[in-house]
């Protein structure tokens, strides 16, 4: 999985899990996608967007360490409504920002200077065999000998095939006075619940793909912790953690003479948590760079090879996917 049921917390309203987070561009624009509520969570839970939440992409400006720019997106039994909020209203739960689009889910809705957006079910473009996953934390979180490669076309079977998700896209034009061309941003995503005091709870954050489910127990409360703190707060909390995994691992596959100074290379690439992009290049989320994340990128292969320095293959086309707004496949 990449973050699909990644914390206790997660699982106990799916519809609050974040799944995935895409940032891409589309010709003349910069694309947001964020996927929540995995029907692999099963039938005896809600279905869609929950009414008493917010469901933002957060994004960090010329590498600042808070938040400058938030889009807010809120769904009731009329649809959603869109937010923006910038400068120190980006990381304000107090703060309302200004409406910029709202409409019904599963249907393409104009905003705003031209955004657009598209909210609804869809199929899950992530791609991966959970079984493979199963023996990278065997290696990675647990110290054990597993075997990780062997995972080839036509051995590898997609878990996800078929799955369904409910899907947030939004289309930004570069003319944008923030997400203009060229401009490196950090993005991540976040699911916040309200309170019965009045204020919101983060229950789920997602940056960079596969990093909890890589380096962290999904039984533990640990994970669930890990989805309410900040990134700026992610090398504190967890880079010792982090960085003596990979140091293990690339130890015991002997991939490295380095281990430790290998681990730390990874470390200072994967945390603080969030996606970097700039703005109107190609995205490509690579074992090399991080640059984005296009719907079709092999985000576990990465992970896995640079988490065992080994190139370990998925043995997996690209999930469903389209070319074209809203470039989830929608049902």
């Amino acid at each position: 999985m990449s973050h699909h049921l990644d914390s206790p917390e997660a699982r106990r309203d799916p519809r609050l899990n974040i799944t995935d987070q895409y940032v891409f561009d589309d010709r003349d624009a910069i694309v947001f996608v964020m996927n929540t509520r995995t029907s692999l969570a099963g039938d005896n839970v809600p279905v869609g967007f929950h009414d008493e939440a917010r469901y933002e992409f957060r994004i960090h400006l010329d590498g600042a360490m808070v938040e400058n720019l938030t889009f807010r997106f809120a769904f009731g039994p009329d649809g959603f409504r869109l937010s923006r909020l910038e400068g120190t209203a980006a990381g304000d739960d107090s703060a309302t920002g200004v409406e910029i689009a709202r409409g019904r889910t599963g249907q393409a809705i104009t905003g705003a200077d031209g955004i657009e957006v598209w909210t609804g079910p869809a199929l899950d473009p992530f791609f991966l065999d959970l079984s493979q996953l199963a023996a990278v934390d065997r290696l990675v979180i647990h110290g054990q000998d597993a075997e990780i490669t062997g995972f080839l076309p036509g051995k590898a079977n997609n878990t996800f095939a078929g799955a369904t998700v409910q899907s947030i896209v939004l289309r930004v034009p570069h003319h944008d006075s923030h997400l203009f061309t060229d401009r490196v941003i950090r993005v991540w995503s976040t699911t916040r619940l309200a309170t019965d005091a009045g204020g919101w709870r983060q229950v789920s954050r997602a940056g960079l793909p596969m990093i909890w489910p890589l380096f962290r127990d999904a039984d533990s409360e640990e994970a669930s912790h890990a989805n309410t703190s900040h990134p700026s707060q992610d090398t504190m909390n967890y880079g010792q953690q982090v960085r003596k995994q990979i140091a293990s691992t690339v130890h015991r596959l002997g991939t490295t003479a380095r281990p430790e100074a290998y681990a730390l290379e990874v470390l200072q690439r994967i945390l603080p948590d969030a996606l970097q992009y700039q703005v109107g290049t190609p995205a490509i989320f690579g074992f090399t760079d991080f640059n984005g994340r296009r719907l079709d990128d092999n985000a576990a292969e990465v992970m896995f090879s640079l988490a065992t320095n080994s190139a370990v293959s998925t043995g997996l086309p690209a999930g469903p996917h389209s070319d074209v707004f809203p470039y989830v496949v929608a049902l």
